[in-house]
């Protein structure tokens, strides 16, 4: 039996730095992951945009960037194109996970990657974890195992609505550099829209690596009838299939995506964070730093509580913190998103505003009422 303050369930960006910031602090910590971490990490469905202040901040290797971006292309379906500038990097997922999960372990956090958790149990100290290899003790758990959480499954907590859930599909496409600057810029990222003639609530995107294009499509869950025939509306759109000439495809996996808080996020000394949570952008799909923000916060909650021997505000501490960092905005972007995709006329008075404000100046302002 191994003993620790804190278990980390999920080496992805919440959990890693959940981690980090917990060894740190002083927390003797454990970070279990399901998958093996050996050499470049495991692979992320995931089209790894994320905004240049994200990647400044954390001193982010710009040889680990698989392109730097300066513009989103938003693609109506009826040909009708939105333009919004900004600077920002497509990374691979597998990558700058194992970045951050390197920052928890130098900083003392103890990994087990490629164990499996199977069983989860409160006792008298906390909750034991059990993995396919080992079991191990703590007095907290944060939970960074993604929207399906299997330690949260375990601890019966409630899963999320279907109408807060999208389905993902991804494929990984190579091709050649030089195509890709030709088609679709070499510095520019594809999102396309259309509620009536594509998806009814989410897009798709082709998002351009080095020599390879992450082709996405997401849908609402519980409005998807026929995944491939609704995929293959996209893929078959001229632009797309312009841009995927002579490419082969390397990796395709569905991936699910929350839009909606789970309506627990904390229990008994469980944090649930990113993913878990569905810290998520529920317009855009943004996800990465919810996730590495709520797994510090999780932590600081832990830190402030136990320094003011005030256990018992663990949950509402949490969440208060939460919601003075992000979640606040995050629900009012749920309730903004039903009314963007309520029609075509309103999604494109939206894309229209995007093109020159954030979603959460445009939430804010009440700038689409």
């Amino acid at each position: 039996m191994k003993n620790y303050d804190i278990v980390v369930v999920g080496a992805g960006p919440g959990g890693s730095i959940a981690a980090k910031v917990a060894s740190e602090s002083g927390y003797s910590t454990c970070l279990i992951e399901k998958e093996s971490l050996a050499n470049n990490g495991r692979y992320k469905a995931c089209g790894g945009a994320m905004a240049w202040e994200l990647i400044e901040e954390i001193n982010y290797p710009e040889d680990k960037i698989g392109r730097i971006i300066e513009s989103l292309e938003l693609h109506h379906v009826d040909g009708e194109v939105f333009s919004k500038k900004g600077k920002g990097a497509v990374v691979w997922r597998d990558v700058f996970d194992k970045f951050l999960t390197n920052l928890a372990t130098e900083s003392g956090a103890i990994l087990k990657d490629n164990e499996q958790l199977i069983k989860i149990k409160e006792v008298k100290a906390g909750y034991q974890v059990s993995t396919r290899k080992d079991e191990y003790n703590a007095k907290y758990v944060i939970a960074a195992d993604g929207v399906s959480s299997p330690t949260l499954k375990l601890l019966n907590w409630p899963f999320f609505k279907s109408q807060d859930v999208i389905l993902t599909i991804t494929k990984e496409m190579n091709t050649t550099k030089s195509y890709i600057d030709k088609i679709l810029g070499n510095d520019t990222v594809h999102l396309f829209f259309g509620i009536k003639d594509l998806i009814p609530v989410g897009y798709a995107w082709l998002f351009p690596k080095t020599k390879r294009i992450t082709v996405g499509w997401g849908n609402q869950i519980d409005l998807v009838k026929n995944s491939r025939k609704e995929f293959e509306k996209f893929w078959t759109l001229p632009f797309v299939k312009e841009a995927l000439k002579n490419s082969s495809m390397e990796i395709f996996k569905p991936h699910l995506i929350p839009v909606g808080l789970r309506p627990k996020l904390y229990e008994d000394n469980v944090f649930a964070v990113g993913d878990a949570g569905g810290m998520v952008d529920p317009i855009s799909g943004k996800g990465i730093p919810y996730a590495m923000m709520s797994g510090q916060i999780a932590i600081e909650t832990i830190k402030t509580c136990e320094k003011k021997d005030r256990l018992e505000k663990l949950g509402t501490t949490y969440e208060k913190s939460l919601d003075r960092r992000f979640l606040k905005i995050l629900k009012a972007k749920r309730i903004l998103r039903d009314k963007i995709f309520k029609d075509d006329e309103n999604l494109k008075k939206f894309l229209k505003l995007w093109e020159k404000h954030r979603a959460s100046e445009i939430v804010m302002k009440k700038l689409l009422d």
